[in-house]
């Protein structure tokens, strides 16, 4: 199945995705929260970006959980370090989602990617990744941008993603705003 890949968000570009403004009109606890993370889980923030998302995963996780944070763009990681090298739960890496050799099999309980899938290019080769890396029973959470990916783009993700090991599983939220949620679990 061939899937619509968008180009890579650009990092000099990072201040239009990653501002106080975009603080106020969407509130990341909340969809860290629709997107099943809780206290103690070991997450994987794939395309992290500049780190907009970070400081609420590394939050909801608490002491007992980390994050691993990779983007393809090692651009987008340093600022993301600049940014947020503070939280000492998170570990930031320059990966693509395709190949996460630094990650064992098994080792992650959710993998989270936020306003990202929509830019792999290696979407088989990536969801094989999340795969292997997530545990038995594990949670893949994505948020797509709601006025650039569309219901027919989000629904050939379903049938792609359950094609590969994956189960649908309803999120407690379709849409908001600015995006929408799919949520699968490791078969």
């Amino acid at each position: 199945m061939k899937l619509k890949t968008y180009d890579l968000f650009p990092a000099f570009f990072s201040f239009i995705i990653d501002n106080k403004f975009r603080s106020l009109i969407e509130n990341m606890e909340r969809n860290v929260e629709i997107m099943g993370v809780k206290s103690g889980m070991k997450v994987l923030e794939a395309g992290c970006g500049s780190g907009f998302v970070t400081s609420s995963l590394s939050k909801a996780v608490g002491k007992e959980g980390f994050v691993i944070s990779v983007d393809i763009q090692k651009k987008m990681i340093e600022k993301a370090k600049r940014k947020r090298g503070y939280l000492q739960n998170v570990d930031f890496r320059a990966s693509s989602i395709s190949d996460l050799s630094s990650i064992e099999d098994g080792r992650i309980d959710l993998a989270f990617l936020y306003y990202s899938f929509h830019e792999i290019g290696k979407k088989e080769e990536a969801v094989a990744e999340l795969r292997r890396v997530l545990k038995q029973g594990g949670i893949l959470s994505i948020k797509e941008p709601r006025f650039e990916v569309f219901g027919k783009d989000r629904e050939s993700y379903k049938k792609f993603i359950t094609a590969q090991g994956f189960e649908y599983a309803e999120s407690p939220r379709n849409c908001d705003l600015l995006g929408c949620y799919l949520k699968f679990v490791k078969r």
